[in-house]
């Protein structure tokens, strides 16, 4: 029964995955080095877009890991728990850290620029970390799944 589940795990997670990687690897570096107020411009457009997507992606991913991982035995088991945990905690760390910080970040309300520049390397860095774990435990789905 765990190959069921298999093609939704690596699919699903590889598009999430991938996604905050992409974030990471090509957006960080311009969002760092713009003006405040292209930044929020440029910041907005782009969630605008990843947040359609990206929630669903990790919520298929985190369930189907856990799928995998309750039809497996042994070693693959044990791996896709721990995926499926790091997956949660992307999760739940998101929901609760980074999203209200991207909501007052584009927000439409004048806020200080220090304040917004602080909001900015927050959520920057809270994204980093998002991306480390997540690529992280998709790479142990993917040994789960080798395995």
């Amino acid at each position: 029964m765990d190959q069921w589940w298999v093609v939704p795990m690596l699919i699903t997670g590889g598009l999430f995955t991938g996604g905050v990687v992409s974030i990471t690897w090509e957006r960080i570096p311009v969002w760092r080095s713009t003006e405040l107020p292209d930044f929020r411009t440029g910041f907005a457009h782009t969630l605008r877009r990843v947040d359609r997507l990206q929630p669903a992606l990790l919520v298929v991913c985190l369930v189907s890991t856990i799928g995998f991982g309750l039809g497996s035995d042994g070693v693959p088991r044990v791996l896709a728990a721990l995926a499926a945990a790091g997956f949660l905690m992307v999760l739940i760390g998101s929901a609760v850290w980074l999203v209200p910080v991207q909501r007052r970040l584009i927000s439409s309300g004048a806020q200080p620029s220090e304040h917004v520049e602080r909001l900015r390397a927050k959520w920057l860095l809270g994204h980093q970390v998002r991306t480390l774990i997540a690529l992280t435990f998709f790479i142990l789905a993917v040994l789960a799944a080798t395995i």
